[in-house]
């Protein structure tokens, strides 16, 4: 399948997809994208948002990092051109192309907590149960600490007071976002399970995920 990213509004680059990946809904997906690739994260119905970790594969102690991310670039959220840091304060993966716009850097991943908060007393699907579930080969079985996500398609405006709110997921079917990563990472990505507000319009759907590089040009 190929794709072209539109790199500066005068220049295109056509990728190919190598793996892709349906992630059924409430689940997550983990895997290697290889410096100098590409992964694009398409919402395919709409309204669904998901938790987005990448992890230097090298050093997993080093990963993709919110705060030293906001302080980088001096803003809530990278846009199209910048990059996501890392806690070891240097580039990880850039923003190459956003068809939503609205996405979030604040918001810890829905956990086993969470849901006790609303009431349920049984098992519920979460971000944080799905990223250890899908790292698992990485880390181990041991609890690691969960990072802050990168929240893709989720919206959390801030209120002029300085509220922090969940607002109507804005994803429209087919939107996407494509990043390019600066070194090896081990990408890790939740269909967020949260269907007691409306940051996945109150009904979790799958998310798609290519991994995709540069198409060679025959001489």
């Amino acid at each position: 399948m190929s794709f072209e990213v539109d790199l500066n509004g005068k220049t295109t680059l056509p990728l190919k997809s190598v793996q892709n990946t349906v992630i059924p809904p409430q689940k997550g997906w983990a895997g290697l994208v290889k410096a100098g690739q590409y992964i694009r994260l398409t919402d395919p119905r709409g309204r669904q948002c998901g938790d987005f970790w990448a992890f230097n594969a090298d050093d997993l102690d080093e990963h993709l990092s919110a705060m030293h991310t906001r302080v980088w670039v001096n803003k809530l959220c990278p846009v199209p051109g910048e990059s996501f840091h890392s806690n070891h304060r240097r580039p990880i993966l850039q923003m190459i192309a956003d068809t939503c716009g609205v996405h979030d850097l604040l918001t810890a991943a829905c956990d086993e907590h969470r849901y006790r908060l609303y009431g349920l007393q049984q098992e519920h699907r979460s971000c944080a149960g799905n990223l250890r579930e899908v790292m698992s080969p990485y880390f181990g079985m041991s609890r690691f600490y969960v990072p802050q996500p990168f929240n893709v398609f989720a919206n959390v405006p801030i209120g002029e007071d300085g509220s922090v709110l969940n607002g109507p997921a804005p994803s429209k079917p087919g939107d996407y976002i494509v990043l390019k990563a600066w070194i090896d990472v081990i990408v890790a990505i939740s269909a967020c399970p949260q269907e007691f507000n409306p940051i996945t319009g109150w009904y979790p759907t799958e998310l798609l995920v290519d991994i995709m590089e540069p198409e060679t040009v025959d001489a």
